[in-house]
């Protein structure tokens, strides 16, 4: 990341995909209703090959991703890199976590929501069923902060649209794992562009030069 730039227009290839990815879930929500989309996309979208995808790739793709980046961080990057992801990081997921078990505590995941209206579900085998704390979706909310971190990180536009686009996929394995329902997964989504934008202006335009420094500083 550089200081003092345009985010909006210096990062515009996340903004645009996470715009339309997120008005897209607001779409399809306000057409169907959170039950309808849901029952929808688990009758249609289920297969084989995407069973077995999304059975790990939500995991890998933002908690495994995040230690490995953090490593690597603290292998060859500076205080500025590892503050800025790590504790954007944390925070939001605390304060995800607070949000769902203060204020919709009683928002039942998918699974256990159709299961009381006597509902079957097509599930995934091996992927354990959840019951409350439905909104948000954490996945997603580290999903935007990662996303956001390795865009900058990169000015190939077109690896920054790859990225953009996997963090996409982690909202739907989201939903087709029935973890949340769509609109759960936009609150991640918004909650993490927060959070994200907040880390870059309190952290990234940061003046103190020590920042800057490597975490293991280079032999000489």
């Amino acid at each position: 990341m550089e200081q003092k730039r345009d985010l909006l227009k210096w990062q515009w290839p996340f903004f645009l995909i996470f715009f339309v990815i997120n008005f897209a879930g607001l779409m399809a929500t306000a057409y169907y209703g959170k039950d309808e989309l849901h029952l929808h996309f688990n009758e249609i979208y289920h297969n084989t090959i995407g069973d077995y995808f999304f059975k790990y790739y939500t995991d890998v793709a933002t908690t495994y991703v995040l230690i490995i980046t953090l490593l690597y961080i603290l292998w060859k990057g500076t205080w500025k890199h590892f503050i800025f992801l790590g504790s954007t990081a944390v925070v939001s997921s605390i304060v995800s976590s607070f949000v769902k078990r203060t204020f919709f505590v009683h928002g039942h995941r998918p699974t256990h929501y159709f299961e009381l209206k006597e509902i079957k579900l097509r599930l995934v085998e091996g992927v354990q069923s959840q019951i409350p704390y439905t909104f948000p979706s954490g996945h997603t909310v580290l999903a935007v902060i990662i996303c956001f971190y390795l865009c900058t990180q990169t000015t190939n536009r077109i690896v920054q649209v790859i990225i953009c686009l996997l963090m996409g996929l982690v909202a739907i394995g989201r939903v087709y794992l029935s973890k949340h329902f769509v609109i759960d997964t936009i609150g991640g989504s918004m909650l993490g562009l927060f959070f994200a934008i907040l880390g870059y202006y309190l952290i990234w335009n940061c003046s103190n030069e020590k920042l800057n420094r490597k975490i293991i500083p280079a032999r000489k």
